[in-house]
């Protein structure tokens, strides 16, 4: 499928169409990226050579690209016109959806009998008995909302018949979107069609879904129970020779959706490999076309966001590796799509192997065990490993207590194993996705109320103004505890240290966009400059015995990037690597972050020592090029664990990973 995308023009005076995915099917010459050109094939050559008349009925869920397959047939009959040793096809193409708009039941079904009468007169204008033809149907199209296409007493398009002049071999009628349109009434139009046009030499190709017959006969045979299936099927079956369902299970999706990711400028260097994103689709939103384009133009947006959002918002300053980010991205908009509930789950727990029994009764008040079937069903699965786990089993509480959720629950249980298995050895995975869960939120359909507070993990921060609104904001957070006036105090001392002469910071509102240095207050105070965070402090332990201050702050370049200890503060590694080197074993650690060290300050420490921390740190951030950065620590990591033990790059990788994360490899500051 081909669609019209291309990358953002922002800043572009006038109106341009060129972000994001037009939701229309496949054009009658569009590019088979789903890779099933085999069906349509073949489905084109059952049509050439059957007899007629006959009906072929496409089926698939709205959105499954049923259009797109139809459009597929068009054009390859086109091609087929220009074979001089062959008759035209005539094709017709007959929209349900736009014959009934704007139109009652009744002025729809007209209109799609004469458009089919008018192709027929193209075809032969000596045919016999169309004008007898028309106005039996005619009456039947205003008797059939009444009485049913018996109305016709006899009279059908079996009482056409040719001149002898007929110009074409087939005819082939295409009706499309019979779905979009109110069920009782789709059915009726395939009535109309069986009883008026069972026409020698024509076909029908309808796009249907069993699903919409099936509603649309409950006044005719009630709800379907497993005594009156038959009911349906058979009425399906008179009106349809050879039904066709549509193979969402055959898409090449990594290929489909590789190439929207690349039109939109999502993927790059740091491309996302085709087995994550097929896996990754097959156990969310599946093989829908409709849903991949929603989640293309999702991607869309947040790429703009992500490209628009100033160095103002604490947590996009939190970094990892670019490949990583997109595959989490990709991943939880695909879980945005496909279950609202479990991403609404994971925002407020994005470590979801602590979920548990609590977390599932806080969403659920244990509604599913209200169903007598659960506990059996429960009993079984926790038997399996798909359920094995604690988190899985909440999971499963959560997705049952919803009956659409409910058959959803083996593959979004699937879906983050998938997510632990490919990423959890690459990133502290809970903390990355709550990172990614930031950027996706935009683009989340919830059902609520409008709250004045944003959602952790949102883009909107929520912002406190001035020193004292920062305190309320603290103790909001910590559920009304204050903390100590003695640790306010020091932070107090801190926050006038920036504002003095040697950092000149100014509070900053929220809108500012300020060269030089400024103060931003969210759940942590932050210094900026040049609106690049330089680093941050915050209460630690609130409410509890031990309170102190920590801190976080860019390391020196000009220092090697060393830890630092300077009076009793020590800035440490946030992550330190502890490396085994029989084993090639990394035993912990992680690169996050590596361009800054943390620290504590304790009651009485002289603010003056952190500010040599925050001073150094202004420098670093004017030369961040040479700032240590993600990729250039794993790197070593990556050597260590995959490189040959006897090859000297992996030797000077241990030596760099047990030395430069070595606590006694400090710079200590007089």
């Amino acid at each position: 499928m081909t669609e019209n995308i291309s990358n953002d023009h922002i800043g572009e005076t006038g109106a341009t169409e060129t972000i994001g995915i037009v939701d229309e099917p496949l054009g009658k010459a569009g590019e088979d990226l789903l890779k099933i050109s085999r069906y349509s094939n073949s489905l084109v050559k059952f049509i050439k050579n059957s007899q007629t008349p006959i009906t072929v009925g496409i089926q698939g869920e709205w959105g499954s690209g049923k259009t797109s397959l139809l459009n597929t047939i068009y054009s390859e009959l086109d091609k087929a016109n220009l074979d001089p040793s062959t008759k035209d096809f005539k094709v017709v193409w007959i929209n349900s959806w736009e014959n009934s708009m704007m139109a009652t039941p009744e002025e729809a079904l007209i209109k799609i009998i004469n458009e089919i009468i008018a192709s027929l007169i193209e075809v032969d204008p000596k045919v016999s008995n169309v004008k007898k033809v028309k106005e039996a149907a005619t009456t039947a199209a205003k008797g059939i909302l009444r009485v049913g296409a018996g109305i016709l007493a006899g009279t059908t398009g079996s009482d056409v018949r040719s001149s002898g002049n007929n110009r074409v071999d087939k005819m082939v009628i295409f009706v499309d979107d019979l779905d979009r349109i109110d069920p009782p009434e789709a059915v009726k139009i395939l009535e109309l069609l069986k009883n008026i046009f069972s026409i020698p030499g024509c076909v029908f190709v309808l796009a249907i879904d069993y699903q919409v017959v099936i509603k649309g006969l409950k006044e005719k045979f009630g709800e379907r129970t497993p005594e009156n299936e038959w009911e349906f099927r058979a009425f399906f079956d008179k009106i349809i020779q050879l039904p066709f369902l549509m193979p969402t299970g055959s898409y090449d999706l990594g290929n489909y959706v590789n190439d929207l990711l690349r039109q939109i400028g999502f993927q790059d260097e740091n491309k996302i490999d085709d087995e994550f994103v097929s896996k990754t689709v097959s156990y969310t939103i599946g093989g829908n076309p409709r849903s991949i384009k929603r989640l293309i133009n999702s991607l869309a947006l947040i790429k703009i966001f992500n490209e628009e959002t100033d160095d103002d918002d604490d947590q996009s300053q939190e970094q990892m590796d670019s490949t990583i980010e997109r595959q989490l991205l990709f991943a939880l908009v695909c879980l945005q799509i496909a279950s609202s509930e479990v991403y609404s789950v994971l925002t407020r727990q994005p470590n979801f192997e602590e979920w548990d029994e609590d977390l599932a009764f806080s969403y659920t008040q244990k509604k599913e065990e209200q169903d007598p079937r659960f506990k059996q069903n429960f009993d079984l699965l926790i038997k399996e490993k798909i359920f094995d786990e604690i988190w899985e089993q909440a999971l499963y509480r959560i997705c049952y207590a919803n009956p659409r959720e409910r058959i959803k629950a083996t593959d979004l249980s699937r879906f983050f194993n998938y997510l632990k298995e490919s990423l959890g050895e690459q990133c502290d995975l809970p903390n990355s996705i709550a990172l990614a869960l930031g950027q996706t939120s935009v683009t989340s359909v919830v059902a609520t109320d409008d709250v004045e507070r944003a959602p952790k993990g949102s883009y909107k921060r929520n912002y406190a103004v001035g020193f004292e609104g920062w305190i309320e904001e603290v103790t909001l957070r910590a559920k009304g505890e204050k903390p100590k006036p003695e640790i306010i105090d020091l932070a107090r001392s801190i926050i006038d240290l920036w504002k003095g002469p040697e950092f000149n910071a100014i509070e900053w509102n929220k809108g500012d966009i300020n060269e030089g240095s400024d103060i931003r207050y969210t759940a942590q105070a932050s210094l900026f400059h040049n609106r690049k965070k330089i680093g941050k402090i915050g209460f630690g332990h609130v409410g509890k015995k031990t309170e102190h201050i920590e801190f976080q702050v860019l390391k020196n370049p000009g220092r090697e990037h060393q830890i630092v200890q300077i009076g009793n503060i020590v800035a440490m590694h946030e992550r330190p690597y502890i490396i085994d080197r029989e084993e090639k074993k990394v035993i912990k650690g992680h690169p996050h972050n590596i361009q800054f060290m943390v620290g504590k300050i304790q009651i009485n420490e002289k603010p003056g020592n952190v500010g040599v921390l925050f001073k150094e740190g202004i420098h670093a951030g004017e030369n961040r090029d040479q700032l240590l950065n993600y990729n250039y620590i794993k790197k070593y990591v990556d050597t260590f664990k995959d490189g040959r033990r006897d090859s000297k790059a992996w030797t000077e990788a241990a030596d760099f990973l047990e030395t430069y994360f070595d606590e006694s490899n400090r710079v200590v500051i007089k």
